[in-house]
């Protein structure tokens, strides 16, 4: 495993190969994932795009897929319009007991509590009126007399 130098570094001038590699992978999160497909993207090998992924990113290919089906699951789940089940399928799940087994080990919580977590905390930065899901907050919330 790379040392946090090395890591920090290395992401500072991600290559241009795991840039497309990520970029695709973004785009078929609801796709099982094609890992000679994604080595062909990148016109490497797999062995070669494995070890580039961990230089790079400091993961394998299967854990930068995990990592970006959780994130995008932790913002479709905020957004609180979806079933779990239709969340699952979105971030390529086909089996909602599965992706809850995942979506708790990789964020410590199940993915409705995560998203009554969400809802109850209207500051946190998944929240679907929070700044930084591109929207501006306000003082006054929708129904306030202040």
């Amino acid at each position: 495993m790379a040392n946090g130098r090395q890591v920090d570094s290395a992401k500072a001038k991600l290559d241009p190969r795991v840039e497309r590699v990520v970029a695709f992978v973004r785009r078929t999160l609801h796709e099982p994932p094609d890992y000679v497909q994604l080595a062909r993207l990148a016109n490497l090998s797999y062995c070669q795009l494995f070890r580039l992924c961990k230089l790079h990113l400091g993961l394998s290919l299967q854990q930068l897929v995990e990592r970006e089906r959780i994130a995008r699951a932790k913002r479709l789940l905020a957004l609180n319009h979806l079933s779990i089940k239709e969340v699952a399928a979105q971030v390529g799940y086909a089996d909602q007991l599965y992706f809850s087994r995942r979506f708790q080990r990789a964020v410590g919580v199940s993915p409705t509590q995560f998203r009554a977590d969400q809802l109850a905390n209207p500051e946190t930065a998944l929240h679907p009126y929070s700044y930084y899901m591109g929207l501006a907050t306000t003082e006054r919330t929708y129904g306030s007399s202040v």
